[in-house]
């Protein structure tokens, strides 16, 4: 995956702003999609945040952070590691470009792929993270991560009852997972879909102020 390029949106001022936040669309969508929400978040907590949205790659015509899981012949999910540890390594060659002060919070979310990705970062990326927000979203190649542990351990995750892109029960195991890693992760679930409640929003918000 090459990232190597302009192909951003930043919101907010680099050199004034307390946090960097680099926020990572869902597949098959754009970072156009998130340029009105993460206005929104940065005028709520008084343009103190730098935000970067990166575009993915399209792959088969669509935008794609890492590959998708595939199944075999027998109905079992396959999911491709190295794959995404070479994503991961893509994203930590565009943060180095980025030129980011290191003194500055990193926070790194995203929403239902750009979630996943953003939890994976948290494990494996050679960047100190501060948080992660991960919206309708999974950990990735689970079973690979379990003897590794966290960069930070503060976590905003929410999803929806109603999701039917990514299982509720699928966020469950995620939750599972990561509480055996974090003691420090603020949830928030509710009766909605595969989407950004108003809620979710104001709550993630909050959850920024705090940490």
């Amino acid at each position: 995956m090459d990232l190597n390029n302009n192909d951003y949106i930043t919101i907010g001022d680099k050199k004034d702003s307390n946090v960097n936040i680099i926020w990572f669309h869902g597949y098959g969508s754009n970072n156009w999609s998130f340029e009105p929400t993460m206005k929104l978040v940065n005028m709520r907590l008084n343009e103190e945040m730098h935000i970067i949205i990166p575009n993915a790659p399209s792959v088969d015509n669509k935008r794609s952070w890492y590959p998708l899981p595939t199944t075999n012949n027998k109905g079992k999910l396959k999911e491709d590691y190295n794959g995404l540890t070479n994503s991961i390594n893509a994203i930590d060659n565009f943060i180095e470009l980025l030129n980011l002060e290191k003194n500055k919070k990193l926070i790194v979310g995203g929403f239902s792929q750009g979630a996943a990705l953003s939890l994976s970062l948290l494990f494996k990326s050679k960047h100190k993270i501060d948080g992660c927000i991960a919206l309708s979203g999974y950990m990735p190649s689970a079973n690979d991560f379990e003897s590794q542990q966290l960069k930070s351990h503060e976590i905003f995750i929410a999803h929806g009852y109603e999701d039917k892109a990514i299982s509720y029960q699928d966020f469950q195991k995620t939750l599972e997972f990561l509480e055996k890693k974090s003691k420090r992760i603020v949830k928030n679930v509710g009766s909605f879909g595969h989407t950004i409640t108003h809620e979710v929003t104001d709550d993630f918000i909050e959850w920024l102020r705090k940490i």
